[in-house]
């Protein structure tokens, strides 16, 4: 073992695996690299134990003379975040794989990962591996030095994405945000990427989202490109299950949403954490961008369309305000703006309004030009809920009744007020007023 902190000759690939206690999984893992069809001189695989009592260096000093291996150790435990950083910061490899402790891997692992990447000429990319939860059978077969044959994987022992990725719609959008989809139990990324864009966020201390966190920089690293991001159907990893305090773990995990969601706050991020699984929150990411286009394209969500008496009652106040040209207004000291045509900022996030940070009765009004058009049913109802948990009052304004929503297709679009008013009476008053052509739905006080 060596700790060669970077300096030796490189290599075509570098495994980064991070530990905390578990020795009996880790020395499963670290069998399952002796088996790898890669020959050995063409990877490396570094042990970042992050504080584990006792030291797992027993455990991985037995493997010194079959893998190509660096173990490196953090006195004290700094999560999973600073021990992937130490691990990149250690690495020879031109692409980085990161994987669990708790994840044995197939014999072809890392060819496949190697494939991809050598297949692209070492372009930016990201290959999301496949995780398959196995129980006893495939587990007796592991530890005997066995691949899972088929039989013991069965129909259900599966990735946790698979069942997304069986619908053709699922597989079209995943472009439109991969990052949602993206765990490092099982993942690789070429080493300029992650020099790119400083590694993991350290501040991420507990467990969950940070793998999240950092797919979504380098998501928008590059710009959305559609082609940055593949799922590995064969690069599989066989999850070895063992006892996990889930609430804790959900717990934390809604913590680091939060703050994750505080740093990068856009739309797409504030949907990691409402409600919903990862195909439903990719299609309210894709709906509200091609809203944005739409409202562009057809002159829609300005602030400039808005009635002279309502705009006379935004001047100087501390409201929110959602539309294109919002920032340009004259507003209150506490106000904050959605102008998603305005650089984003501390007054001027680019959210949607399902899940904001704000405080209760923030603003005086919620104002939203056209853009709640573009809300299907139940996040339309969502919307207003929320709107009115930081304020006192919402009004929706539509600015022209002229699209019908048969042609904005398969974008939701509400195109028939009165159907809408007859959904959202029976909870709270509506009073719609129409002005100069432009009609305001407004609820709650005045």
């Amino acid at each position: 073992m060596s700790d060669h902190g970077g300096t030796a000759a490189p290599l075509p690939l570098s495994v980064v695996i991070p530990v905390l206690n578990h020795g009996h999984l880790l020395d499963l893992t670290l069998d399952g690299f002796t088996r790898q069809t890669l020959p050995a001189d063409r990877f490396e695989v570094i042990v970042v134990d992050d504080g584990s009592t006792p030291s797992l260096e027993t455990v991985v000093s037995a493997y010194a003379g079959r893998l190509p291996l660096t173990y490196l150790r953090n006195e004290r435990n700094g999560g999973r975040s600073v021990a992937r950083n130490r691990g990149i910061r250690a690495a020879r490899g031109e692409v980085v794989v990161f994987v669990d402790a708790d994840h044995c891997p197939h014999p072809d692992l890392l060819r496949r990962h190697l494939d991809f990447h050598t297949g692209r000429s070492l372009r930016p990319g990201v290959l999301l591996g496949r995780s398959l939860m196995v129980d006893w059978a495939a587990i007796g077969a592991l530890r005997a030095g066995r691949t899972p044959t088929e039989t013991m994987l069965g129909d259900y022992r599966e990735d946790v994405r698979d069942y997304l990725f069986a619908a053709e719609n699922h597989r079209r959008d995943f472009p439109r945000a991969p990052w949602l989809y993206g765990h490092t139990n099982n993942a690789s990324v070429d080493r300029a990427t992650l020099e790119a864009i400083g590694g993991f966020d350290e501040a991420l201390v507990t467990w969950g989202g940070e793998d999240n966190e950092l797919f979504y920089r380098i998501f928008h690293q590059y710009g959305r490109a559609a082609d940055t991001f593949a799922i590995g159907t064969d690069a599989i990893c066989y999850a070895v299950p063992h006892l996990r305090a889930w609430p804790v773990l959900m717990a934390q995990l809604a913590e680091n949403y939060r703050t994750i969601a505080a740093k990068h706050p856009r739309y797409d991020m504030e949907l990691l954490g409402y409600p919903g699984n990862w195909a439903t929150l990719v299609r309210r990411i894709a709906w509200f961008e091609d809203a944005l286009d739409v409202c562009r394209e057809r002159g829609l969500g300005r602030v400039t369309d808005l009635p002279s008496t309502l705009l006379d009652r935004l001047d100087g106040g501390d409201s929110l305000l959602v539309g294109f040209g919002a920032s340009k207004l004259r507003l209150g000291p506490d106000a904050v703006t959605f102008d998603y045509d305005a650089p984003l900022g501390e007054r001027n996030p680019h959210l949607m309004g399902l899940m904001t940070p704000y405080a209760e009765r923030r603003f005086d009004r919620v104002v939203n030009v056209d853009l709640w058009r573009f809300f299907n049913p139940e996040d339309l109802g969502g919307y207003l809920l929320e709107s009115l948990r930081v304020a006192g009052r919402v009004e929706l304004v539509r600015t022209e009744d002229r699209i019908r929503a048969d042609e904005l297709l398969p974008l939701p679009f509400v195109d028939d007020l009165e159907f809408l008013r007859s959904t959202v009476e029976p909870y709270f008053p509506v009073e719609i007023t129409t002005v100069d052509g432009v009609t305001v739905l407004a609820m709650g006080g005045a």
